[in-house]
């Protein structure tokens, strides 16, 4: 079958998700004008960026990922004058919650990285502390626990609409319903790509397709380890139990947390998912059983409602080995990059990859933070990064 050839983009970005947009809004704002944003859905967003929950936090145990929040949370500030829309970003603060010392511990010793990164606000909280801070929590067995007031929350799809929004008015072109089959790789360079709706012929070509990237590597003959992972979540039936403006609240025991979202309750809890089809997207039953019985235990309000089945919901989340972000030109080929593996924290962190990709591929190299760390050979080479796992 012949494919019928499509103007040759400078760069040609696979994924219309928030990370795609933010890559091909930064590369316009550098000054390049031939972009093409191809998306294999019928709309943009619909992967993993609509099912995303909106946290944002720079409470990380890793010195790159406090970074990378840092960076984005600057951009986020600004992103309404720069873009016309709101991110809604609600600064509602994460609070960690330890139940013994070894949890404090490594609490304390994430946040003695955060405040060397300059996330100077972030704090460990006695267990007093920590009731006036959120007084609709059973607090029984809580030690301690750590807070940040300029962590919160932000709204996915009105970043991915202003990023899409700002892109179109520098020229960018989006052209949905358009699926990639394959690559011609010659000599170390991506010479043509096969869609369903024809060939491209890239200048660079830029792998933002979340959970779907280890795929569309194997298509050009790259092994990239990122592969999706089923994170669900449940929705409260009442609505207005708990204050609107309640810190996400977390305990590091098992990473139970919860946040009011447009006026309802939303619970989360990362577990094996039973359904091992990484894209089927129900919230499980037993799953559902399980979270409720949690909340009820270390949420009081909790006792007297109900979950929304019909309204729970589960998304991919795309995992690298070490959970943190592969960034940059891809091994072997020298006009691919990539923007893939960020493990749960892509939405918050797209205004920094859009940026540092945006700067790698015009400027040869990323001048807003040393992402050396987060090159994709860093596997290979045994040095996955290092980090405090509390969460």
């Amino acid at each position: 079958m012949k494919f019928p050839k499509s103007p040759a983009p400078d760069v040609l970005i696979i994924g219309g998700g928030v990370i795609g947009a933010s890559i091909a809004y930064h590369l316009s704002a550098k000054g390049v004008k031939n972009i093409l944003v191809i998306e294999k859905g019928s709309g943009y967003g619909g992967g993993s960026t609509s099912k995303a929950t909106g946290g944002f936090r720079a409470q990380f145990g890793s010195e790159i990922n406090i970074k990378l929040s840092l960076l984005s949370r600057k951009k986020l500030l600004e992103f309404e004058d720069e873009h016309g829309i709101s991110p809604g970003f609600l600064q509602y603060g994460y609070l960690f919650l330890a139940q013994n010392e070894n949890e404090l511990a490594k609490l304390k010793a994430a946040n003695e990285i955060q405040v060397t990164c300059g996330l100077t606000e972030a704090e460990i909280l006695t267990a007093g502390e920590i009731f006036k801070l959120n007084p609709h929590i059973n607090t029984d067995v809580i030690t301690g626990g750590s807070f940040c007031n300029t962590d919160g929350f932000i709204s996915p799809m009105q970043i991915l609409d202003g990023y899409i929004k700002s892109a179109k008015r520098n020229g960018v072109v989006f052209q949905n319903d358009t699926q990639v089959t394959g690559f011609d790789v010659l000599n170390g360079r991506i010479q043509s790509v096969t869609t369903t709706k024809g060939i491209i012929n890239p200048g660079y070509a830029v792998n933002a397709a979340g959970a779907w990237a280890g795929k569309l590597a194997e298509l050009a003959g790259l092994e990239l380890p990122v592969k999706p992972l089923k994170r669900q979540v449940a929705l409260i039936s009442e609505k207005n139990i708990l204050p609107v403006n309640l810190p996400m609240t977390i305990w590091v025991d098992n990473s139970f947390h919860f946040r009011m979202r447009d006026k309802q309750l939303i619970l989360l809890m990362p577990e094996e998912p039973e359904n091992k089809m990484p894209f089927n997207y129900d919230a499980e039953s037993s799953w559902l059983k399980k979270v409720s019985a949690v909340a009820m235990d270390r949420i009081p309000a909790m006792r007297n409602c109900s979950i929304d089945t019909a309204g729970s919901w589960a998304g991919s989340y795309e995992m690298s080995p070490d959970e943190h972000v592969i960034i940059g030109k891809a091994p072997g080929i020298e006009n691919f990059y990539l923007a893939n593996g960020s493990s749960g924290h892509g939405v918050m962190h797209s205004p920094a990859i859009g940026q540092l990709l945006a700067e790698i591929i015009t400027d040869g190299s990323a001048s807003a933070i040393n992402i050396h760390a987060l090159r994709a050979e860093r596997f290979a080479e045994g040095n996955p990064v290092k980090q405090i796992e509390f969460f």
